[in-house]
């Protein structure tokens, strides 16, 4: 390829990303997003390009910035030759006519060319702030706020509409399974919720006894068969033939999963089970007394380990994401709040203790569950056990 040629490229690549990334930039600014696919990339990309031609075209600048802003010799001789009337010399009578000198035109415009330039120069920032005001959102005074705000800004973000102009750019990824298992832990049956007759208690009455407690009977342990109520009435199979959950949930994808943190159970050794929902079975993760490290997880909160047992609520986020995009945060933790609700009013028609809990470290819980944090990660602590 010659020299040429490349120049040819170059010049041709400066061009379409600079339509790009002009292009892109203009509907993040209408549609106030502060994301765009590929965008900084085609930015960097169009920077390289830039240093590339430059470095091409070295030569040539370096003569225009040469003649541009330094005077030329030969100006100057001409200036001296026309003395200060602006005439030239006659030349000698016996010179020959080959040597009378011709002055030569300025290599400066006329002040009317440099002043035509300053204007346009000017034109052109003023046409760019303009059309900066133009096309930023009739809200940007509020922006500076949200721009401080990670959970303002996903809010803005995530509205409908904001991120359906980049859903075709972004890899949403696949669909995962609907269940997680532990194939290395042996399954333990729960006994069937027989949930008629459990308790008395109408739904109304059960929404107004609910509160939370933390303060727990410490010295009981709490009947398998109340765990296995609790967590059938949390987010339980209702419908076998199309996997219907107690929790309502977006696209009926379920993207939560409950693990069990057992202190007192009867039945159960203490240690951290997950909940095989298809099956409505428990699977031992990690075996033995995890009360301080949950406590310590939990920001101190001592209840944590004197409640019978503790639930984390964690969210498989690509099962929601596949589908729903820029909203996957809002309906996971929707769902979350759902679940947790279910959690309350069982407990409270169980006659237990239960309390929610949001405060806790999420790297030391994540690390507890053996969870990435990012693809699963806890997002709800519920404590329930006998009430002291």
């Amino acid at each position: 390829m010659k020299r040429r040629d490349l120049d040819y490229v170059v010049i041709t690549l400066l061009v379409g990303s600079s339509i790009y990334v002009f292009a892109t930039g203009l509907v993040a600014d209408t549609m106030g997003l502060h994301h765009f696919g590929l965008h900084s990339q085609v930015g960097y990309l169009w920077m390289s390009l830039a240093v590339m031609h430059l470095i091409q075209t070295w030569v040539r600048v370096k003569a225009f910035a040469r003649n541009r802003f330094r005077p030329a010799k030969s100006s100057l001789a001409t200036h001296s030759a026309l003395g200060a009337q602006g005439f030239a010399p006659a030349p000698l009578p016996n010179a020959p006519e080959s040597t009378a000198q011709v002055p030569k035109p300025s290599a400066h415009p006329p002040f009317g060319k440099k002043r035509r330039y300053f204007l346009l120069a000017i034109l052109a920032i003023a046409t760019g702030i303009g059309f900066d005001r133009l096309v930023t959102p009739s809200d940007s005074a509020s922006l500076a706020d949200v721009d401080n705000d990670v959970g303002l800004l996903y809010h803005r973000w995530s509205q409908p509409g904001y991120g359906e102009a980049i859903a075709t750019i972004l890899n949403w990824g696949q669909q995962p399974p609907l269940y997680k298992t532990y194939p290395d832990s042996p399954p333990l049956d729960l006994p069937p919720p027989a949930l008629e007759g459990v308790s008395t208690q109408d739904l109304t009455a059960t929404i107004l006894k609910r509160r939370s407690h933390r303060n727990y009977n410490a010295s009981k342990a709490l009947p398998l068969l109340q765990l296995s109520q609790v967590l059938h009435l949390a987010q339980g199979i209702t419908d076998e033939n199309r996997d219907f959950r107690t929790v309502p949930s977006s696209g009926a994808l379920y993207p939560l999963e409950i693990y069990a943190i057992v202190h007192r159970v009867e039945g159960l050794e203490p240690g951290l089970y997950h909940h095989a929902i298809q099956h409505h079975q428990l699977e031992l993760v990690k075996a033995g007394d995890l009360r301080q490290p949950l406590i310590k997880a939990g920001l101190s909160q001592d209840f944590l380990g004197e409640a019978q047992v503790c639930f984390v609520v964690s969210g498989i986020f690509q099962r929601t994401r596949w589908k729903y995009h820029e909203r996957t945060y809002r309906y996971v933790l929707m769902e979350a709040g759902h679940l947790g609700q279910n959690l309350y009013l069982a407990a409270t028609a169980l006659n237990l203790g239960v309390c929610g809990i949001g405060a806790f470290f999420d790297d030391s819980l994540n690390e507890l569950l053996n969870l990435d944090g990012q693809t699963e990660a806890a997002v709800y602590l519920v404590t329930v056990g006998e009430r002291a």
